[in-house]
């Protein structure tokens, strides 16, 4: 194996441009060895492995894999942005929700191997989400992530966002002390009124979750910091006329000003009324958000959070990538760029690959070229059947669009 490498490096400080261009074609026809792959990564990566005689062939050859597109192309993929799912059990039994209560569970060894594989990636913005299920009914592996994850953030320069989306039927002191000391950003769900929200939110006896949850809210927002918390503003297809009203609700109950709408899919159909009345309703929605900045008491709604720290709605209207979608990753470490896939018959199509072996193929070598045809239709590829099988999705990226704007 010594000389191979050795080889290869004469061949790049001699012909650059053309190598790079022969193996870049190369891997789109065929694919470079995923072992020959990490190979190569592995010495790319670290300054300390001595190529040549001179430190002149050392320095050029440093220079240039470092700003060559062969090596961009071999570099691990960027990835800002996943989702963990700890648990597919839940202590509610919420009416619209997608999820198989199959009592799944993380492990540590998975949920490990996510961090590592969000943290290694390039970029220094990153945000890992806990999801289930109901996350809290997994505080103990909630903690060694949380643990884990910051360690290896601070060590590397990493600006790591922690968030936990939950139904806040249930909270405890040590969970308040744990989500204050660590910065824990926390999303608690709502539909808005208690009427509204218990007709969608109950336990598994039919009580509604409503009284709990706004308990422990009071609870939750007087012991850790406004910024750390938000609703997550459920929106299902039958309330789109009262959006403005459950939303004012929301704000008046005086916990969080961070929200977020969640368009509920596969749900309830979003005819064309149903999208009149989104519309018409989030006019006012947005109307209100810029009154409240003109006074000083801003609202804050997610996307446009996202939009200034990320990028996030302009990228992926300009890449067209999935990778610029949250990555998804189940218990069992397989990963998908939408929570909505595991539960349908054909969803081995949309598992991208396991977090405990590697990508699957194109995603394995892939990188974006906004001139690729294959990149272009990537996104609609995997999205599209998905999306027009459900309007909602199109009241989404409505939702999202209107943020930006």
């Amino acid at each position: 194996m010594e000389a191979q490498p050795r080889t290869f490096i004469r061949l790049f400080v001699a012909f650059p441009g053309s190598i790079a261009k022969l193996f870049c074609e190369f891997n789109r026809l065929c694919a470079i060895t995923f072992v020959l792959l990490n190979y190569i990564n592995l010495l790319f990566r670290h300054d300390s492995v001595r190529w040549g005689t001179t430190c002149m062939l050392e320095s050029y050859y440093f220079d240039f894999v470092r700003t060559n597109a062969f090596t961009r192309h071999m570099q691990r993929k960027q990835i800002d942005h996943i989702k963990l799912t700890l648990t597919t059990r839940c202590s509610s039994s919420c009416a619209y929700c997608f999820v198989n209560k199959t009592n799944e569970r993380m492990t540590v060894e998975v949920a490990e191997k996510g961090v590592d594989l969000i943290l290694s990636s390039p970029g220094r913005k990153k945000v890992i989400e806990l999801f289930g299920g109901e996350p809290f009914l997994e505080f103990g592996l909630i903690k060694k992530i949380t643990d884990y994850a910051q360690k290896i953030a601070g060590r590397d320069g990493k600006d790591l966002t922690v968030s936990v989306c939950t139904n806040l039927t249930a909270l405890s002191e040590e969970q308040i002390t744990f989500i204050r000391d660590h910065e824990l950003k926390i999303t608690v769900s709502l539909v808005g009124k208690k009427e509204h929200h218990d007709k969608f939110r109950f336990f598994a006896n039919g009580e509604g979750t409503y009284n709990r949850v706004i308990q422990n809210l009071k609870v939750l927002s007087a012991n850790i910091s406004s910024a750390n918390l938000g609703i997550s503003f459920v929106v299902p297809a039958s309330l789109s006329h009262l959006l403005f009203d459950n939303f004012r609700h929301i704000i008046n109950l005086g916990v969080s000003r961070n929200i977020n709408l969640e368009i509920v899919e596969n749900f309830e159909k979003w005819g064309r009324d149903e999208q009149v009345n989104f519309i018409h309703n989030l006019k006012m929605l947005i109307a209100e958000v810029c009154k409240s900045i003109n006074s000083n008491d801003p609202i804050f709604l997610n996307p446009i959070n996202w939009e200034i720290a990320r990028n996030h709605i302009s990228r992926r209207q300009t890449t067209h990538c999935p990778l610029n979608e949250p990555l998804e990753i189940y218990p069992s470490g397989d990963m998908a760029f939408s929570p909505f896939v595991l539960n349908r018959p054909d969803k081995e199509k949309y598992i991208v690959g396991n977090v405990l072996t590697h990508f699957k193929d194109p995603y394995r070598f892939c990188f974006f070229d906004r001139n690729d045809e294959m990149c272009l239709g990537c996104r609609e590829g995997y999205f599209g059947p998905t999306r027009h099988a459900d309007t909602a999705g199109l009241v989404r990226e409505f939702y999202s669009l209107t943020c930006l704007k």
